[in-house]
């Protein structure tokens, strides 16, 4: 458990490294027979962490190896494919909600046109990128419907392009050409994290002054639209209801609801509905968070409304749920809070940023 008084804060922070960027760079120099990458770093998260050790247990001589994906959805939607695609057949370990989320599982992979829904997770399509230019002949990813997070697949695209590995967009899909070779790129360093830098940016927006060094503003992280969106809460007259689209950003909704909701004015975001399917049940944890912050929702179909109380937030203790995500949001929104703010775990942290609750408490507290 962590308390954090409440009060806007100060200073300067380094944003963190990308794990949305990094753990593409590490499939693709693995791909490229290149494993520098895959060695302990400090600050690696969780989710890093478990991409390193799945990929040095892909490269060892064993056709059923053990993967221990933890919480890391990334991790497992990225090398299913790949594995089938390199004659394995691994065995899945998984920690947290991971197993009940949705997955696609290969027991071989050849050649040919894969259909998927486009409000299907971009993970899916990462996985297949990666993997379908290994195989011996040409195919195709077909979307039945348009792709909803299409910023992560563009993330994926330019590595994959880094890499020398050539994708084809077409009208309703991807040609993905055959019998390619990965070129390693080992030099190319990993991006500053948009989704992690969201939090002190939403910090600011409710009074804070955190100064964010080394984020890459020509990013296609997806996460970069962050700064638009708070634009559009801040800039938002009296009492106006806005409308905010996160289908293509997923990540950013919990924080993104903790500033709506020190609005004098409802707040819609559509494109919500798999929220449910991440770490916590989003929808839910946002739910309860903000209504021990004081404020009501409403919670619809693809839809998730907030009714702000346009003034300081109550303190009290909160649940992370153990969500990475919720935990960090909480502690945004006691920035704003009129009492300290107690969370029950906020360890959970790791999973994508494991210095962000270290980095808070050295702010200065105003």
């Amino acid at each position: 458990m962590i308390k954090l008084q409440p009060g806007v804060r100060s200073g300067r922070v380094e944003a963190p490294r990308s794990k949305s960027h990094e753990h593409r760079l590490l499939i693709a120099d693995f791909l490229a027979g290149d494993i520098r990458r895959l060695g302990a770093v400090p600050s690696d998260s969780d989710d890093i962490r478990a991409t390193k050790r799945c990929l040095l247990s892909l490269s060892e001589d064993d056709p059923t190896p053990l993967l221990d994906c933890g919480e890391s959805g990334s991790t497992r939607r990225f090398l299913s494919p790949v594995a089938a695609a390199l004659g394995k057949r691994p065995v899945w370990k998984t920690a947290g909600r991971l197993a009940s989320r949705p997955q696609m599982d290969y027991e071989e992979l050849a050649p040919g046109e894969f259909k998927l829904g486009g409000d299907v997770s971009s993970q899916f399509v990462t996985g297949l990128l990666f993997a379908l230019p290994l195989l011996d002949g040409d195919s195709r990813i077909v979307f039945t419907s348009p792709l909803e997070s299409t910023g992560y697949v563009d993330l994926t695209i330019r590595v994959l392009d880094g890499a020398g590995v050539r994708i084809e967009a077409d009208s309703d899909g991807y040609i993905v050409p055959g019998g390619q070779k990965y070129h390693e790129q080992h030099d190319t360093p990993v991006e500053a994290d948009w989704s992690g830098a969201a939090f002190w940016l939403a910090m600011n927006a409710l009074g804070s002054n955190v100064a964010v060094d080394g984020l890459d503003y020509r990013s296609v992280q997806p996460d970069r639209i962050v700064r638009d969106l708070l634009g559009r809460i801040e800039s938002a007259y009296a009492r106006e209801r806005i409308f905010l689209d996160v289908s293509g950003c997923p990540d950013l909704f919990p924080v993104l609801s903790v500033v709506a909701a020190a609005r004098d004015a409802e707040t819609v975001f559509s494109g919500t509905k798999r929220l449910r399917l991440k770490e916590s049940d989003r929808i839910a944890s946002m739910s309860d968070v903000l209504h021990r912050f004081g404020a009501e929702t409403e919670d619809r179909a693809n839809e998730f409304i907030v009714h702000g109380v346009d003034g300081k937030f109550k303190g009290g203790d909160f649940s992370s749920f153990g969500d990475h995500r919720i935990a960090m949001s909480v502690a945004v929104g006691a920035t704003r809070a009129d009492g300290v703010v107690s969370i029950d775990d906020e360890e959970c942290a790791a999973k994508s940023y494991p210095d962000f609750f270290k980095v808070f408490e050295q702010l200065t507290s105003n």
